[in-house]
């Protein structure tokens, strides 16, 4: 009774539920939209044709950006390493232990994929993309124009208040998962939608 309203916002069981998948789903997105992480200790390389050589650090995200979306947000996970058939970074902010404004989570999973020459016929790095890509939409996956962007799709996520997107552009796959609280509860899916979008399109500009 006596507690704040950042105290009840903290102890919510969704944003609780958020926070834990946030961490969970590091290895399970990128099994299911970059592929597994490698088990080996030689990655795959990049074609002489593949735009991106690297998945791009956490800096994709630019500076105003989380400014304006997440202010006051923390970089909690930042990890980076090889994917069969290419390499990923897993970008996670979190404004949860905030003890002003409301409670956000954003992350954003950055996969530069290479071109297969081994296979009959050979597979691009922007195909590979592209399938990765199609892997990962839903069919209630919605169309939007992203500058830069090959194509790109949101959806309402599982979680209240979250929205997903995916896209990709030449050989890079990019999914954004936003999660938001305004006043102690979940933000509407319209609004973790247009902020989700807002993001993915200037991580597309950044790129």
């Amino acid at each position: 009774m006596g507690a704040s309203k950042d105290g009840r916002a903290l102890h919510r069981p969704w944003v609780r539920a958020s926070i834990i998948a946030v961490g969970a789903v590091v290895v399970a997105g990128t099994a299911i939209g970059g592929g597994m992480w490698a088990a080996t200790d030689d990655p795959d390389l990049p074609g002489g044709e593949d735009t991106h050589t690297a998945a791009p650090t956490c800096a994709a995200v630019p500076e105003d950006t989380l400014a304006e979306v997440l202010p006051e947000a923390v970089l909690e996970t930042d990890e980076q390493g090889p994917l069969s058939g290419g390499e990923n970074t897993v970008c996670v902010w979190s404004t949860a232990g905030a003890t002003d404004g409301d409670r956000t989570i954003l992350r954003v999973d950055l996969a530069a994929r290479f071109t297969d020459a081994s296979a009959e016929p050979a597979v691009s790095g922007d195909e590979a993309a592209a399938l990765a890509h199609q892997a990962m939409v839903p069919a209630r996956g919605e169309p939007v124009e992203l500058p830069g962007a090959a194509g790109a799709e949101v959806w309402r996520g599982q979680l209240p208040g979250t929205a997903e997107l995916a896209f990709h552009t030449t050989n890079l796959f990019v999914r954004v998962t936003y999660t938001g609280e305004s006043d102690g509860d979940p933000v509407s899916f319209e609004d973790a939608r247009d902020t989700a979008v807002d993001v993915a399109g200037r991580i597309g500009e950044a790129l």
